[in-house]
């Protein structure tokens, strides 16, 4: 099969007008999207292996160099892995959706994100989210939210140590939700969140005393334990309206003195 180029067509219009362009995929990316249409409606699993390139060759009518470059474009995306030599071949993977994330957190690094921006964004998610969680978690998500609050008293003493558990609290709230699309895009925001509230502990460590840190950490637990209440009430408004107002107070506390930090700042290389 012969590599396609863009080509031009008038689609009847009248000599001068602008015509559209049409860009015809490659042969290669051709073979390429129909393995992935495989791999999304799930005909071919992780850790499925594709058919030796020849049987490729066979089924889609071409060379062995436009199979080596579909493979390529499928190694890019991290949908395959290839093993060369005798007992080679290309190993299926499922999409992964820390690739979301990653890229996202690329984006906004190079946008020029702030670290208040970040945390404006969470405030319009988690509130959201909380109404899913009533509405598809309502049995279960008391008992996940109970388990994740005492991982957080074991490090009340502990700042940093107490910092990274309240994330993990809301990483499960959101997850609890069963929106699939926003607990992907919120994935990138829990990254950025987690290494802000790391390095603010760390800077704050010297001039917040242990004491003022323990009352802070009592009231957001008393605040969680109060969205439980709303949450096994199956009080929908309730608990958003709870939850937003726990927002606004959290989000001040942890913005306060970063107001202009760039997200490039949490993640410096070497």
């Amino acid at each position: 099969m012969s590599d396609l180029k863009e080509f031009s067509f008038s689609n009847g219009r009248a000599a001068g007008e602008r015509r559209q362009v049409l860009h015809i995929p490659k042969a290669p990316q051709i073979v390429a999207g129909r393995i992935k249409k495989q791999i999304v409606r799930g005909e071919l699993k992780e850790g499925d292996l594709l058919q030796a390139e020849g049987k490729l060759m066979e089924e889609y009518g071409v060379s062995r160099p436009t199979i080596r470059e579909a493979f390529r474009i499928l190694e890019a995306e991290h949908l395959i892995t290839v093993a060369r030599g005798a007992k080679g071949g290309a190993v299926i993977h499922a999409p992964d959706p820390v690739l979301i994330a990653n890229y996202a957190l690329m984006v906004l690094q190079f946008e020029g994100t702030t670290v208040a921006e970040v945390y404006q964004a969470r405030m319009a998610f988690e509130p959201s989210a909380v109404r899913f969680v009533v509405e598809n978690s309502a049995e279960r998500a008391p008992a996940i939210l109970r388990e994740a609050i005492e991982r957080e008293r074991t490090f009340i003493e502990d700042p940093a140590g107490f910092a990274t558990e309240v994330a993990h609290f809301h990483k499960v709230l959101v997850e609890l939700s069963g929106n699939k699309p926003l607990i992907h895009l919120w994935g990138a925001m829990h990254e950025v969140i987690t290494r802000h509230q790391t390095a603010a502990v760390a800077l704050q460590r010297r001039s917040i005393p242990v004491e003022t840190s323990i009352m802070a950490a009592v009231a957001g637990l008393k605040s969680q334990e109060k969205l439980i209440g709303f949450i096994e009430a199956r009080d929908i408004d309730g608990a958003e309206t709870h939850w937003r107002k726990h927002m606004v107070r959290a989000n001040k506390v942890w913005v306060t003195g970063f107001e202009h930090m760039r997200i490039t700042d949490l993640f410096q290389v070497g």
